[in-house]
């Protein structure tokens, strides 16, 4: 297989990280490819570095946007695109050589309608530079895989790589600003309802960057984009119900304490309503739901953390155990 992959690459203020991840891609052993860098209204020197590997490679391609985001980024990628497959790049992370031959191979072997992989955390200021992560691989269909992707994400955006023609059913990234840093995995899911098949490969071909500008840092937005996309399946045949309240009770009860380490007091109350409205009858809900009447959010939170949390975390459990098996 020899078709071409469009490489496409959202790039907002990543001066700093830019050349390497270029470079990553200039280093592959396959080389039918094209790269389409995507500047999302970058302030610093971002674009002067794109358009200097324009001059180098033909096959590099210079975008430019008004600032939108990733999902907005990706898009306009994706629809310039020319190639059979899509795979996509974060402007600070990396790929090893073999990352894309070592994909076409397994697609030719297993004939998935959408692959990932797996990578490593790369911090270059700490020792060891390199930490593997694990997630789900393997074969499964594509129910299975969004029943997986429900419970928890680890697709890394930089090791999918899927036909061009998936574009039709799926359509694009979700634009909103709810989605904003969850909008991949908001549309993995979607495509895990629409695929048959799907490849978790074991190989390791990416350098995921941790650095404090990165997005894996903005924890509010991000609870906030996972309530947003569990909301979209409140009635889906696949999710059972207390499946479904264990995730909106973790991931609520961790906005709540990111708001509280931000001060962020109005915003509690606002998302407690909405908690409420997810888990109506919950016990430490309803405990919650009355004291933040009464009480001010310190000591609110501080009950919510100390007590609330720790019997209903006891109680819960006992009846994930019972009904969940």
């Amino acid at each position: 297989m020899s078709e071409l992959i469009s490489i496409i690459v959202p790039v907002y203020n990543t001066e700093l990280y830019l050349e390497e991840t270029i470079q990553s891609v200039l280093r592959q052993t396959y080389q039918n490819w094209e790269l389409l860098m995507v500047d999302d209204g970058s302030t610093d020197d971002s674009a002067s570095i794109c358009k200097a590997f324009t001059k180098q490679d033909p096959r590099i391609h210079y975008l430019y946007k008004t600032n939108g985001g990733q999902a907005s980024a990706r898009n306009l990628g994706i629809k310039k695109s020319k190639g059979d497959w899509l795979a996509f790049l974060d402007s600070d992370d990396l790929w090893t050589e073999e990352k894309l031959s070592s994909q076409i191979e397994e697609v030719k072997k297993y004939k998935p309608d959408f692959l990932y992989g797996l990578g490593y955390f790369y911090t270059p200021e700490k020792e060891p530079v390199l930490e593997a992560y694990d997630w789900v691989s393997g074969e499964m269909i594509g129910i299975d895989f969004f029943n997986i992707l429900y419970h928890s994400c680890s697709v890394n955006t930089n090791t999918v790589l899927f036909n061009k023609q998936l574009i039709q059913k799926v359509g694009y990234f979700n634009e909103s600003q709810i989605m904003r840093g969850t909008e991949d995995w908001d549309y993995w899911m979607r495509i895990a309802l629409s695929v048959n098949k799907v490849y978790g490969s074991p190989n390791r071909h990416v350098y995921y960057r941790i650095h404090p500008g990165g997005i894996h840092h903005q924890h509010i937005s991000r609870l906030r984009g996972k309530v947003a996309i569990y909301s979209q399946y409140d009635n889906h045949i696949s999710i059972h119900r207390l499946h479904r309240l264990r995730e909106y009770r973790y991931t609520y009860r961790e906005l709540l304490k990111f708001l509280y380490e931000k001060q962020k007091f109005d915003q509690i109350k606002s998302e407690m309503t909405n908690f409420a409205k997810k888990d109506p009858f919950g016990i430490g809900t309803l405990k919650q739901r009355i004291l933040i009447k009464i009480l001010p959010i310190p000591t609110f939170m501080w009950v919510s953390q100390k007590i609330i949390y720790r019997i209903s975390y006891r109680l819960e459990s006992v009846s994930y155990l019972l009904f969940l098996r």
